[in-house]
């Protein structure tokens, strides 16, 4: 999927910045973590195109995808010990979760005010996961479960010397269940 025109395109158009991040995510999912969504941290000022305004934006680096189940959960406990991340596993269920309680990732700052613009919710509707296992190709039946990892400090870049992406791939290469 990395390398196809149509995912490149897509990156290109809706966060160019995160395609110098393509290798590190590549190994990523080499080594066990099979990535739906990421966010690389990024942080911006300007003015908005609808109103002339003065913004800023801020970022959560966050990556979310599939890992076995064994993996996982030594996983999460590495990123937790030898980390400052987050990591966490996403239940897949149908509960209804108010918006008001998922994890802020995307802010903006504008005459301030200050606006969540992208969040992530902490349950995974069935018909969101078999999308996101469609979409890298994983069958509905493999045993896996959703991990959502996200750092807490906002606009870190995510494959910075203490970046998120390379906090995760450490932790897979030095701590996974096939090591």
């Amino acid at each position: 999927m990395f390398e196809s025109p149509e995912f490149i395109e897509r990156i290109r158009d809706e966060d160019s910045t995160m395609l110098k991040h393509l290798p590190l995510l590549k190994k990523i999912n080499e080594h066990g973590y099979i990535t739906t969504e990421s966010q690389a941290g990024n942080h911006q000022r300007g003015i908005s195109k609808v109103d002339g305004k003065p913004y800023e934006l801020s970022e959560r680096a966050y990556l979310s995808g599939f890992m076995l189940e064994e993996d996982a959960a030594i996983f999460i406990k590495n990123m937790s010990v030898y980390t400052d991340k987050n990591a966490m596993y996403i239940p897949v269920c149908d509960a209804d979760i108010p918006t008001s309680l998922d994890i802020p990732l995307t802010i903006t700052r504008k005459q301030g005010t200050l606006t969540v613009e992208t969040h992530m919710s902490t349950a995974l509707p069935k018909e969101a996961s078999d999308f996101f296992k469609k979409m890298v190709h994983l069958n509905k039946s493999e045993k896996v479960v959703f991990i959502f990892c996200w750092d807490p400090m906002w606009n870190r870049r995510a494959s910075g010397r203490n970046g998120l992406f390379i906090d995760v791939y450490n932790t897979l290469s030095k701590h996974s269940a096939s090591h």
